[in-house]
């Protein structure tokens, strides 16, 4: 049962007289019957406060707890999976499948957080008894703010990566859902909740947040009692929560991913041999009607002689695809002004596809070098194609790029040599660098880096998939000649949970 009101604390809260929204089906442009109700300021400032003051408690659950937590989430999960999975598509207009993918992923991602706290050495111990008694480990550092994500439902929601991530880590957690899947969140905060009467674990380490007001992200940022946010979105919808947060008495960490152009490099000899090049491309950009932030939204080709036919190719793929409406109207407007936008500019010559929303555009690399601003992000399935008339060009506009998440460079053996001057340019832009395939699939592994230099990511140091994401919530705290009795488990001598720890230098899991 989809429950309207908001999880304070533990409790879901009836409101009389706060305003109410609705979520809408895409396919059809109405609205779902639920009215969910606004958070209030004081529902706020409660969820954040009971956070808080149950921090302490969490925090020191051990490594076993949290894990049992996060497997008591997965079987509730399953349980209301049937109703979920439905929801979901009514307010994502998003097909079946990928509403089957984006759960198992998100049970994938609660998995490998669990099977991180099984083993428990994330939080580095290391000890040094050479000189003072030094030794050191990661702890959480309090309750986190959790934005959800117009675009994953699921995966980037109330038990997506942030979310789980802050929780294995010790940290609390207000959900702040978005307006667009409310439904979808409100199923998923209850099965959190359920969890936590199962584990015996305090309710107050779970709230859930509704409200189509920006007042309601901005009340909660600026809480004095709040420790760091997560976000994943929009540049201007995350910076102005991280300007926010560092405007405040106490500055805190919000980790912001974006979104990104996610440029593809593709060298001459490949450009003129690769037949895969125009379907994989044209996949890649209309998969999920373009709604991801790893969306190829610049291809950048070397056709020195102008004889390449990539462009008219991969047009002509795209009119092969049937397009799922956008995930609002509000998303599909934004895109509609930004191709406005470009086809004002006499420099730019957009593409439309007849059968469905994407599109083109095509510029000479020249026009970019002089105008930046063409490369900035267009929400949705589009693509921008810069013909690039030698590798000096490419490499001029690699340069010119701002932070990204991802860039990838495609060549054929001969042309390696010309490709590793582009790579050393663009290892210094992203996160993740990519020499086959697209930038779409992001595999949900420790190895994954998601998050890129500003403006990708307001900290491309951390990443937002795999579980080296729970680094975001940790913080190192060193113990100086401290008694045995006191330190953690995982700085004892007795090293009670066997852990691999850097002990003097060399890592080792005997006792000391």
């Amino acid at each position: 049962m989809i429950r309207p009101q908001n999880l304070v604390a533990g409790i879901w809260q009836e409101v009389s007289g706060t305003a109410v929204f609705q979520t809408v089906n895409p396919r059809t442009n109405t609205p779902l019957p639920t009215l969910f109700q606004e958070a209030s300021s004081a529902q706020i400032d409660e969820a954040v406060q009971k956070a808080a003051a149950v921090f302490d408690v969490y925090s020191t659950t051990t490594f076993h707890q949290r894990s049992a937590f996060l497997k008591a989430i997965q079987q509730e999960l399953e349980e209301i999976k049937e109703e979920l999975l439905k929801q979901y598509q009514e307010e994502s207009a998003l097909p079946e499948g990928r509403a089957q993918g984006e759960f198992d992923r998100t049970q994938g991602q609660i998995q490998s957080f669990a099977e991180l706290l099984d083993q428990g050495t994330y939080v580095q111990p290391i000890i040094s008894t050479q000189g003072p008694d030094l030794r050191k480990m990661l702890h959480p550092i309090g309750p986190v703010a959790v934005f959800g994500a117009s675009n994953f439902p699921l995966a980037f929601s109330t038990a997506g990566g942030d979310t789980i991530s802050a929780l294995a880590a010790g940290c609390p957690v207000i959900v702040k859902a978005h307006p667009y899947h409310a439904g979808t969140s409100a199923l998923v905060a209850e099965a959190i909740h359920k969890a936590l009467i199962a584990c015996e674990l305090p309710l107050a380490v779970f709230s859930h947040l509704g409200g189509v007001s920006h007042d309601v992200g901005a009340t909660l940022v600026s809480h004095p009692l709040l420790k760091g946010v997560g976000f994943t979105g929009s540049f201007r919808g995350g910076k102005a929560l991280y300007d926010l947060a560092q405007q405040r008495a106490e500055p805190i960490p919000v980790f912001a991913e974006m979104g990104s152009v996610n440029p593809v490099f593709i060298l001459e000899n490949r450009v003129l041999k690769d037949e895969s090049l125009a379907p994989t491309l044209g996949q890649s950009i209309c998969l999920g009607t373009g709604q991801f932030c790893t969306n190829p939204g610049l291809v950048l080709f070397c056709d020195p002689s102008g004889k390449s036919t990539l462009f008219n190719r991969v047009l002509q793929e795209l009119q092969k695809s049937a397009l799922p409406p956008m995930v609002h109207d509000s998303i599909e407007k934004n895109y509609a002004d930004k191709l406005k936008e470009l086809q004002r500019n006499q420099g730019v010559r957009l593409a439309r596809v007849d059968q469905n929303s994407a599109v083109l555009g095509f510029v000479e690399a020249a026009v970019v070098l002089e105008q930046p601003e063409l490369v900035e992000e267009v929400f949705g399935p589009f693509s921008l194609f810069v013909r690039c008339k030698s590798m000096e060009e490419m490499q001029a506009a690699a340069a010119a790029l701002p932070g990204q998440l991802t860039a990838t460079v495609l060549f054929d053996k001969e042309e390696m040599t010309q490709a590793t001057p582009l790579m050393n340019i663009l290892k210094s832009k992203v996160g993740r660098l990519l020499f086959e395939g697209v930038p779409t699939g992001v595999a949900v592994t420790q190895a994954m880096q998601h998050g890129g230099p500003y403006p990708a990511s307001t900290d491309g140091r951390y990443t937002s998939v795999g579980t080296d994401a729970i680094y975001r919530w940790l913080r190192p705290v060193a113990y100086q000649d401290c008694p045995n009795a006191l330190l953690p488990e995982p700085l004892q001598n007795e090293n009670p949970l066997s852990l691999m720890r850097i002990v003097n230098g060399k890592q080792t899991n005997t006792k000391l």
